[in-house]
């Protein structure tokens, strides 16, 4: 009996490391950049997540925060990026890029939320 118990001990130590290193991994955000906005334009994230930026337009593009404390730098058409939220990281992130006849230039933007995502229960 003590050597059953002991595996199934040990098993369920196994089984709380586990749920608790699944529970505590970062998630990643998808944003897709198109032309003239970004996709989602909310993202729902929580403190150490990560949003994921890729390049779905059809010009090169940058994305940062909108106090410029990050920046993508220039990203080609299906290059991603990785930006890792906290608690002191701009609600707001945008692309800026020059019109095809680079005489103007063009903004838009995305928001953070630290909300729960609508319909999330």
């Amino acid at each position: 009996m003590p050597i059953s118990f002991h595996k199934g001990a040990l098993a369920l130590a196994a089984f709380t490391t586990a749920i608790s290193a699944s529970s505590a991994m970062a998630e990643t955000q998808q944003v897709m950049i198109l032309d003239e906005v970004f996709f989602p334009a909310i993202v729902y994230v929580q403190p150490g997540e990560q949003l994921m930026f890729t390049n779905d337009s059809d010009r090169e593009r940058t994305v940062r925060g909108a106090d410029e404390s990050w920046t993508s730098g220039p990203l080609p058409f299906g290059a991603s990026f990785t930006y890792t939220v906290d608690t002191n990281s701009p609600l707001v992130f945008k692309s800026l890029f020059k019109t095809a006849d680079e005489e103007s230039s063009v903004s838009f933007e995305g928001t953070i939320s630290f909300n729960a995502p609508p319909l999330s229960e």
